[in-house]
Order: C-alpha cells, then sequence, then structure tokens
C-alpha cells in the first residue's frame, strides 16, 4: 500500500522524467506531501481510536460470554462429577451384599443355630473371624430367631456384640422375615458409623429360617476416598436429612434442613444415628438451585439419588463467591490487562503500518537475493550428495539427477535428461512401475521403500529401495517428484544368504527335535515301567500284610486262645492242691490274654479284616474312632454314598487317611481331625484336615518313611492327585482325588 502511494506521489508531481526537477515543482510537491501525511496521521489517529473502542467493547462482550460459558462448564462438570461419585458409592456401599448371602449359606452356621454348644460356636466363629479379617470388616457376628448375637468375631473386644439384643434392627426385621437388608446407621455400641448387611439362615431343609447373618463395613475408607478430595461441600444424607458422611467433619449428624419435634421424635425412636441431639446446619433453599448458610453465604445446590438406597442422596454445595471470583480473577489478572495492551498496541501497529510498508520493498528484495543464493545452495548439495536423487515429470520422463546417481549408473546426464525413468528398469520393474506405483504415486504424492531393479549402462543389475515425494503446483496436483534411491544389493544377498542358512538350521532343529522326541519316548516307557514296578511293590506288601494278619488271626490267635482254656483248666485244677501253682496259672491266662489282644492290634494295623468284609468307609470309620479311643483328639468322620471301588484303589485310599490321621496326631498337635469321604463330578475325594499347628509344605516335602511321599506316590498309581494346604499355625488340610468309573 506504502509503496503504490509513494509511485503516485512522483508521478502526480513531475508527470514527465527528468534529470534535474525545478525548483518549484519541488516546492509543489513537498506541500503535497504536507498535506498527504497530515491526512495520513488523521487516518491512523482514528484507526487507534476506532481500534481501541471496538477492542475494549469486544473485550467486555468477550467477558460476559466467557463468564457465561465457564458457570455453565463449572456446572456440567460438577453434574458429571457428583453422577460418577454417586455411582461410586453405591458401587462401594453395595460390595458385600454377594458375600452376606454366601456367608448365611455356610453350613457351620447353621449348626450353630440348631445345636449351640462349644463346638459348633467354636466353628462358626472361625468362620465369622476368616470373614471378617478376608473383607476388612468391622465386624460380622450371627443371631439367632429372637435377634440374639451368639456369635461375632468381635466376641474378645470390649465393644462385643455377643448376648446383646438387635431385634429392634431393621436390617434384621426384614432378614428375620426372608429378605436380604442393607442398612446404613451407627453402632449401638461401638458407636462407629457402618453399612450393616444381614441375610437370613436357613436350616439343610432350606424350610426355617434359624437366624440372622450379619457383617458390618467401616464406611471411614469410603468418606475418605471418595469425599474428601473435592474442594465443595459434599454430603451424604437420609431421608430426614441426617448428615452420615461428609468432606466436613462438623457437619456430620447434623440436619441438613430443619426437622420438625415429630421427625425429631421419629429419628431417636428408630436409634439409627444414636440418640441425637441433631442439631440444624444452618443451610436454607432460597430456590431450587441455590442454599444459604447460617453465615449468609450463597451456595449453588446439586442433589442426586443413589440407587439401591431409596431415598438416600448425595448433595453438592458449592461456594457461589469463591465460583464467581475464580472465574473472574484469571479474566481481570490476565485477560483484562491484555484487552487494554491489545487497544494500545493496534493504535502504535496501525501508525507504524505506513512506514513498514516501505520497508517491505526493501525487505522483499533481500528475500529475493536470498531466495537466489539458497536455490543455488539446493543445486549444489542436490548435485553432491552422495544418494542417488531424480526428479521426474507427470509423464514420468527425468527432469533431473544428482552426480552421484549418473556415477552409479555410469551414464552421462544428457544420456538420461528427458528419457523415461522406467527405460533403467528390469521388465518387471517396469510393469510393476507402471501398472502400481506410478498412479498411485500421482494420486497420494508419496511412496516409502519401493523395490525396483536398475540395469546400469554396462548392463549389470542393482537392487534398490526407492522413496519419493510429490512436489505438488497451487491446485494441489503433483507436477513433479523428488526420489531417493538406496542400493540394497550386497543387503538383499546376505538377507539371501541368511534364508539359507536359516533353511539349514530348521532342518537341523527339526532333526534334533525327532531325536529329542524318540528319547522322550524312551524315558516315559523307562518312567510307566519303574511305575508299574511300584505299583506291584505296593501290590506284593499289601498281600503280605494281608497273609502275614490272616495268619496272626486265624492260626496265632487260635492257638494262644487255646492256651488260654489250658491254663484256666489248670488254674480251677491246682486250686486245692497247690494254691501257688493255680496263682502261677492265673498269671499265665492273663499274659497269654494280654497277648492275644496284642495279636489282635498287630493284625488290624497290617490288614483290617473290615476293609475286605465292609469296603472303604466302614473301615475308615473304624480307623478315626480307634484313633479317637487311643488319644486326646476329637476325631470326626463325615461320608457321601459311595460307589464300588476295586481292591487296590480302596487300599491306596484308606492307607493315605491312615498316614495322614497319625500324621495329624503325632505331630500336628491337633485337638480336631475332620475326615470326609465324598464323590464330586471328578470322582471320589478323601478329605483329612486338622486344627494344628501346619507347616510349609515347601520344606517338607521329603519326609522319611511313608510320609508325604508315600501318599503321593500312593495317589499317583491310583491315577488321581495330592493337594496338601498348610501353614504355620493354620492347621493343614490333605484332599486326595481319584477318577472312578461312571465320573469323569
Amino acid at each position: 500500500m506504502g509503496f503504490t502511494f509513494k509511485k503516485y506521489y512522483y508521478r502526480s508531481c513531475l508527470p514527465h522524467p527528468i534529470e534535474e526537477p525545478q525548483y518549484s515543482q519541488l516546492k509543489n510537491c513537498d506541500a503535497s506531501a504536507y498535506t498527504y501525511y497530515m491526512r495520513l496521521r488523521l487516518i491512523i489517529l482514528f484507526l487507534a481510536v476506532f481500534a481501541f473502542l471496538s477492542a475494549s467493547a469486544g473485550g467486555w462482550l468477550f467477558y460476559y460470554s466467557y463468564r457465561k460459558a465457564v458457570f455453565q462448564k463449572a456446572e456440567t462438570q460438577s453434574a458429571a462429577r457428583l453422577k460418577l461419585l454417586t455411582g461410586q458409592l453405591s458401587t462401594y456401599l453395595s460390595e458385600h451384599i454377594k458375600p452376606i448371602k454366601t456367608l448365611a449359606r455356610i453350613r457351620e452356621l447353621g449348626y450353630a443355630l440348631e445345636n449351640q454348644n462349644l463346638e459348633t460356636i467354636y466353628q462358626a466363629n472361625q468362620i465369622l473371624d476368616l470373614y471378617a479379617q478376608s473383607l476388612e470388616l468391622d465386624v460380622s457376628y450371627l443371631m439367632d430367631k429372637d435377634g440374639v448375637t451368639i456369635c461375632s468375631s468381635n466376641r474378645n473386644q470390649h465393644d462385643s456384640f455377643v448376648g446383646h439384643d438387635f431385634s429392634f434392627r431393621p436390617y434384621f426385621k426384614t432378614a428375620i422375615k426372608g429378605r436380604s437388608a442393607t442398612y446404613l446407621a451407627l453402632g449401638t455400641t461401638s458407636m462407629k458409623r457402618g453399612v450393616y448387611y444381614s441375610h437370613p439362615v436357613y436350616d439343610q431343609a432350606k424350610q426355617e429360617i434359624l437366624g440372622v447373618a450379619v457383617i458390618k463395613s467401616s464406611i471411614e475408607f469410603i468418606e475418605t476416598a471418595l469425599f474428601s478430595a473435592s474442594e465443595h461441600i459434599l454430603i451424604f444424607v437420609d431421608p430426614d436429612g441426617v448428615i452420615f458422611i461428609s468432606n466436613q467433619p462438623e457437619l456430620r449428624f447434623k440436619l441438613l434442613w430443619a426437622l420438625d419435634e415429630k421427625k425429631k421424635e421419629k429419628l431417636a425412636d428408630s436409634r439409627q444415628f444414636g440418640n441425637g441431639p441433631w442439631e440444624w446446619s444452618g443451610f436454607a433453599r432460597i430456590t431450587p438451585e441455590t442454599v444459604t448458610s447460617a453465615e449468609g453465604r450463597s451456595f449453588f445446590y446439586t442433589s442426586l439419588p443413589v440407587t439401591n438406597y431409596p431415598e438416600w442422596q448425595v448433595v453438592s454445595l458449592r461456594n457461589k463467591n469463591a465460583i464467581e471470583k475464580q472465574v473472574s480473577q484469571p479474566f481481570i489478572q490476565g485477560i483484562g490487562p491484555a484487552v487494554i495492551g491489545s487497544s494500545i498496541l493496534a493504535g502504535i501497529l496501525v501508525f507504524f503500518l505506513y512506514q513498514q510498508a516501505v520497508k517491505e520493498i526493501a525487505q522483499r528484495k533481500q528475500a529475493e537475493k536470498k531466495l537466489r543464493m539458497s536455490e543455488e545452495r539446493y543445486r549444489h548439495i542436490y548435485h553432491k550428495t552422495p544418494i542417488m536423487l531424480h526428479s521426474i515429470d507427470t509423464r514420468g520422463r527425468i527432469i533431473r539427477v544428482s552426480d552421484h546417481w549418473v556415477e552409479v549408473m555410469g551414464f552421462n546426464r544428457n544420456e538420461v535428461i528427458g528419457r523415461q525413468l522406467t527405460d533403467f528398469f528390469t521388465p518387471e520393474s517396469k510393469k510393476y512401475a507402471l501398472s502400481e506405483i506410478f498412479p498411485q504415486f500421482f494420486k497420494t504424492g508419496f511412496f516409502k521403500d519401493v523395490p525396483y531393479t536398475y540395469i546400469k549402462k554396462n548392463r549389470k543389475k542393482i537392487d534398490i529401495l526407492l522413496s519419493c515425494y510429490g512436489v505438488r503446483d497451487e491446485t494441489g496436483q503433483v507436477v513433479r517428484s523428488l526420489a531417493v534411491s538406496v542400493d540394497v544389493t550386497e543387503k538383499n544377498r546376505a538377507r539371501k544368504d541368511l534364508e539359507i542358512a536359516t533353511e539349514k538350521l530348521s532342518r537341523y532343529s527339526q532333526d534334533l527335535e525327532k531325536q529329542v522326541s524318540r528319547r522322550t519316548a524312551q524315558l516315559e516307557k523307562a518312567q510307566a515301567s519303574l511305575k508299574n514296578l511300584s505299583k506291584n511293590i505296593i501290590a506284593s506288601q499289601e498281600r503280605e500284610k494281608e497273609q502275614v494278619a490272616r495268619e496272626l488271626h486265624d492260626h496265632l490267635g487260635q492257638v494262644l486262645t487255646a492256651l488260654r482254656i489250658d491254663t484256666v483248666w489248670l488254674k480251677n485244677h491246682l486250686a486245692e492242691p497247690s494254691a501257688d501253682a493255680a496263682d502261677r496259672a492265673e498269671k499265665m491266662s492273663f499274659l497269654i490274654e494280654n497277648t492275644i489282644q496284642d495279636v489282635r492290634d498287630m493284625s488290624y494295623r497290617l490288614r483290617p479284616r473290615v476293609l475286605d468284609d465292609l469296603g472303604l468307609a466302614d473301615a475308615l470309620e473304624s480307623l478315626v474312632s480307634d484313633f479317637e479311643k487311643r488319644s486326646n483328639v476329637s476325631c470326626v468322620f463325615r461320608q457321601d454314598p459311595i460307589p464300588e471301588i476295586d481292591k487296590t484303589l480302596a487300599t491306596a485310599l484308606y492307607r493315605i487317611g491312615q498316614e495322614a490321621v497319625t500324621n495329624a496326631i503325632r505331630h500336628a498337635e491337633a485337638t480336631t481331625i475332620i475326615v470326609e469321604l465324598r464323590v464330586d463330578a471328578h470322582g471320589l475325594v478323601l478329605t483329612v484336615e486338622d486344627n494344628g499347628i501346619g507347616f510349609n509344605p515347601e520344606k517338607n516335602t521329603r519326609q522319611t518313611g511313608f510320609g508325604l511321599e508315600g501318599m503321593m506316590e500312593r495317589t499317583s498309581l491310583a491315577g488321581g492327585w495330592l493337594d496338601i494346604t498348610s501353614a504355620p499355625g493354620r492347621g493343614t488340610r490333605i484332599t486326595c482325588k481319584v477318577k472312578v468309573k461312571g465320573h469323569t
């Protein structure tokens, strides 16, 4: 613009080219220039004032639009956060619904309610302790039909629930009618807030409700995790407005809204939130969206209901003054000065616009000079770089090549320029380029790593990877290309050599795998032979034990019985002739009777006749009964109806159970041993569990004698698997599972 005005000025003042202008002409030119500059100053001043007023008005309009948008955004974000918080709160409050149903179905709780004795109460307490520890609960407890707590995980604490009557609690009243319940309340004994989950406990037939199982989870974690991070006031209120959870500790158990005395009396009768008093928090509704505090501060009010907790709500109170300050302060501190500064800057920029237009011509000439120099440098770099570069036009003709390109190909530049690029391709590469690459390139303007084969002037072939970029005109059409060709002949040759080596290595690997397969088959065959040998040895041992037991019981037992009869006869016939002889005969009779009992015990331990006569279940029951008589350990045997099994499998399971019970009595210091024989979908299951000191199975896998190794070996030979679960101080559980006919 400035250049045009200046040119017009000279043409108007000096209409004819002259070597030396006359004085009068120069004076007229100065007057015209003065008038022109005065007008230009007025125009610049007007533009500056107009720019300042426009910027100011735009700034105010922008502020009000910005303020409205920020308020809407804050409201949207607050609603989204509140919705997310409500969903998370509902999830946290409902996380123990399924665990309480599972707890209520555990048989030991039903046993404790049906038959309250030390053993059933002990087992129920152990389960409640396990649940409380595993789920990190405040407490878990069991209530009878009358609402009296008979078992509790806090039974040894000062705030124990045992013996307390909680029949007034709604969660008990609901559960005793056969429905699960969730209840938010303040503990009457512990005075701690929590979520109560209850579920009825049925008898074995699931016909009669015996009592109610209850777990209580603390809300302290929920309050810390969900409420404390917010800068606004967040509260969780019940239908009457009692604040149960809040990130403001002073608001807990206060009333969000004023409540009449009748509702307060009803609230006190429920004992849901203690005995009160429930003071009013001071909040009052002004509009559906705003409330005021007792101090007169205004808050934006938002609330959402919580799923699964009817009429309970999460309420967000956001300080209106703080939000307005957050909106206006950044604008005043940042954008306001920027608007004023931009107005002043606009005036200054308009003032210097004319001078910058004059300088633009000189800068443009300098830029053109630099552009020419840059083009020269580009040409030098293009030709001298040690990379094969070339350019083609839209017809595929070569319009430029680098020095390295002609050097590698062996041609002169005049022999290349103007020829088709595909003239230097092999027939395969030419067909590939014309049919696929060229049409696609002139559409997209880019290709990378296209494999071609060039033919040099000496007819040698080289493999290259070509990458090209399209130069476009002002309409966006590709008019020429800039392509880079990388010689990969040696790389391809090395890759082929590598493929050949890889193929040889693959054949060697396959041969090695075949050898490994043959050796593995040999090892498996040897292992099978060893397993059959072990099975035959164990079977032989059992047959020998059975034969020895039969000999002891049938032959030696009969002989000893006959001797005892003879000694009794001697005692009766020697009583009158010789008192000493009669006494001696009586001692012989007593000794023979003890020997008979020892022979019977040895015969039973070698091979119990009940195993052959009545089967595995009766043999295990007899074994458990015998151990209970000979020790101070409570032994319990449970069984399900089991199918008929062969003698070998019955013997193996019997020996495993015998060894497990013996180890529990000798080493575990247990007070209770439970032996269970049942059938599941996989087959026959034998379980021996004790409450002893336990051990670390990883450090005790090697045992002398029969021990754990013997049990594992018998289980393996029976075609099953053995699981040993134990830890120091937590007892031991040994489970043996074997498949039987008729089960998969």
